[in-house]
């Protein structure tokens, strides 16, 4: 039974929305911060409960993009009941680190995804399978947390899910880019307390101070661990026992190119694939690393995620 087991609910409100009603509530974690969720139910009994973990700089609208025709909407419409949420200090899961808060990848593994899943998991009115479907920090931290048994699930999918490592990339010139983003990144936090990724107009959430200085650490020392050092993330993958699917895109040039994506997915101890994108349905240029989960144009990728997700069988 994953330790974060036991969560307060906090009901907020019903709306409309792309795949039916929505119902918005905070889901409180064991160290007090509430977490804001959004809740889609499918027209049909579901098929399984689906939580929805965001990027880094992003919060859980990007499920809901393009407006209406995103991956939660198209979730539901496969039939799965769908949690999207906003990891703390993200969103509406506020303070934001502007106002103040600040949050550790530690924070992000043992505290809102234990406490999000079991949340979910309570909403299971029979034996119905959970899958976390995360996309670029939101799949690494499930595996993560899934390794170190702060949670767990079924099945976890990833979109373009890989920490900053050096094991995980191959190539030396993309390697030093990273490296020199990430220096930048941590000078700049210093001076005014956090990245500023909403000035900068990098994407819709500012990022703490801790948890950049942990991805620094990561890329810095090739260490994936917890802050203590007593947990190490990397070797947990071994523990990764459920199946686990990655979905890279050959667009995807820095943040998680296809061998990254791939080197991670192959630590884990259990079954594992990959789906790479070659080209968009349109027949146009590969997704960028935001594009895999907000394009609307890699529709026949989620259709093959959505059934592997069912298990119904590999996706090549």
């Amino acid at each position: 039974m994953p330790r974060d087991a036991a969560v307060a609910v906090e009901r907020r409100a019903w709306r409309k929305g792309g795949g039916g009603a929505i119902e918005t509530l905070d889901v409180r974690t064991t160290d007090a911060w509430s977490l804001r969720a959004d809740v889609r139910e499918p027209q049909q009994t579901p098929v399984g409960v689906a939580v929805l973990a965001h990027a880094l700089m992003s919060r859980r609208s990007e499920f809901d993009r393009p407006k209406g025709a995103g991956l939660a909407p198209f979730l539901v419409e496969h039939g799965w009941r769908v949690v999207a949420f906003d990891f703390r200090g993200h969103g509406d899961s506020r303070p934001a680190p502007h106002e103040g808060s600040t949050y550790t990848y530690d924070d992000l593994v043992n505290g809102d995804l234990p406490a999000v899943c079991a949340f979910a998991r309570s909403r299971a009115a029979r034996k119905l399978p959970l899958v976390i479907v995360g996309h670029s920090l939101g799949g690494h931290a499930a595996l993560a947390a899934q390794g170190t048994g702060a949670i767990d699930v079924q099945r976890i999918v990833g979109f373009g899910a890989s920490p900053w490592l050096p094991q995980f990339e191959p190539a030396r010139a993309r390697w030093a880019v990273k490296r020199a983003m990430l220096a930048a990144a941590g000078s700049l936090c210093r001076r005014v307390g956090r990245f500023p990724a909403r000035t900068l107009r990098l994407g819709s959430d500012d990022v703490a101070r801790g948890c950049l200085d942990d991805l620094q650490r990561f890329a810095g020392t090739g260490a994936w661990t917890s802050a203590d050092q007593r947990v190490d993330y990397l070797a947990s993958l071994g523990r990764v026992r459920v199946p686990v699917l990655q979905v890279v895109s050959d667009g995807d040039l820095l943040e998680c190119p296809p061998e990254c994506g791939e080197r991670l997915a192959a630590r884990c101890g259990g079954p594992h694939e990959v789906v790479r994108i070659a080209r968009g349905d349109d027949g146009g240029r590969p997704p960028g690393h935001m594009g895999l989960v907000i394009s609307g144009r890699v529709r026949s990728a989620w259709e093959r995620v959505e059934a592997w997700m069912r298990g119904m069988g590999p996706v090549g």
